[in-house]
């Protein structure tokens, strides 16, 4: 056998790149040939306009819910909803509705299934502003009613979306006022509470003494603390009917108003009770609505919009990879050369 040195292979390799430009160029012109026979599919693109107020990500409260994460800036919260919304178009109720209607619209797509279309479909954005959304087929009819009949079905389903986050907003308020309520209704029923153990006590100490006898002051300090405290939870229109006992009443009065204050407390720590138990209630209820919302609001924001870019039907063209097609063919030839050259190789000896 022939033996070979690396060397002068090398440098006979390279006395004879005419012959490797030419087997390049020869794949690269029959790759050419082959895309030019081959059935191509086409591409057709159509507009949409995506907008978004960034700044309302302290009254979004709920997205954090949604996503389990928290946003550090202005930029990562923009950036989840353009992310949030690519996902949001390609899901399975996006896509299932987008292939519904093209059935109504050409039988032909009966022997499509939902993997697909999906497949057919392309969005791409870098940020709010325009969007292009593409449909890749065999022909230019159906690529161009699969990118139309998506981009309604986008248009409609989204804004069916951010109208549940836009409810999620109101929900939210309406929520954080029955909760501020029932906590003021806790708060004023455990004071009632407390001023009434106070009241009973205060009874205890009168009851002891002459009840023919004018208050100390010291007694009548305590009185007047009691009620400027029952004026802060009572009514005025109650505390007229009510009146506390004048400066020089005797101790017999005072217990009187005290006998008559405490049914009125009573009363109004049970109605204060009773609409804790609607507003427990209602905030059950509201709760579940905020919860439906969340999840038909599939996470968008409130201040998201879509629009149409009206009068511009889809752009339909064919692909042609001639470039790609090019360079793959010259890389096969190439390929082919130095299969043929470790060939060779092989039938030398080694030094």
């Amino acid at each position: 056998m022939d033996e070979w040195v690396l060397r002068d292979e090398l440098l006979a390799w390279a006395q004879r790149w005419p012959v490797i430009v030419i087997i390049s160029l020869a794949g690269a012109l029959a790759a050419l040939a082959l895309a030019y026979v081959w059935p191509l599919p086409y591409r057709a693109n159509v507009e949409i306009s995506v907008e978004l107020n960034p700044y309302r990500i302290l009254d979004d409260q709920y997205l954090p819910a949604f996503t389990k994460a928290k946003f550090r800036n202005v930029d990562d919260y923009k950036h989840w909803q353009m992310l949030q919304l690519s996902i949001v178009i390609q899901s399975d109720k996006f896509i299932s509705e987008t292939l519904n209607r093209l059935r109504e619209i050409d039988p032909s797509w009966d022997s499509i299934d939902e993997h697909e279309l999906r497949s057919m479909l392309v969005s791409e954005w870098r940020n709010a502003g325009f969007w292009l959304l593409s449909a890749n087929a065999d022909t230019p009819t159906h690529a161009a009613e699969a990118v139309s009949t998506w981009r309604d079905v986008i248009l409609e389903l989204t804004r069916e979306a951010i109208s549940n986050s836009q409810d999620l907003f109101a929900l939210e308020l309406s929520l954080r006022s029955l909760n501020d309520q029932l906590t003021e209704n806790e708060l004023r029923a455990a004071d009632l509470k407390d001023l009434r153990s106070l009241l009973q006590d205060f009874k205890s100490k009168l009851i002891v003494q002459d009840q023919g006898e004018v208050l100390s002051n010291q007694d009548r300090q305590q009185l007047l603390t009691l009620n400027a405290r029952l004026a802060d939870l009572l009514s005025q229109e109650v505390l007229n009917s009510i009146s506390i006992p004048e400066q020089n009443a005797p101790t017999s009065e005072v217990l009187d108003w005290i006998e008559k204050i405490n049914p009125v407390i009573d009363d109004q720590i049970l109605f204060l009770q009773t609409e804790n138990i609607k507003l427990e209630e209602a905030i059950s209820q509201e709760s579940s609505q905020w919860a439906a919302a969340l999840e038909d609001g599939q996470g968008l924001a409130a201040t998201l919009t879509l629009e149409d870019l009206k009068n511009i039907p889809p752009e339909v063209k064919q692909i042609k990879p001639y470039g790609l097609a090019a360079l793959i063919g010259s890389m096969i030839g190439l390929l082919l050369w130095i299969l043929a050259f470790l060939v060779q190789v092989t039938r030398k000896g080694y030094r």
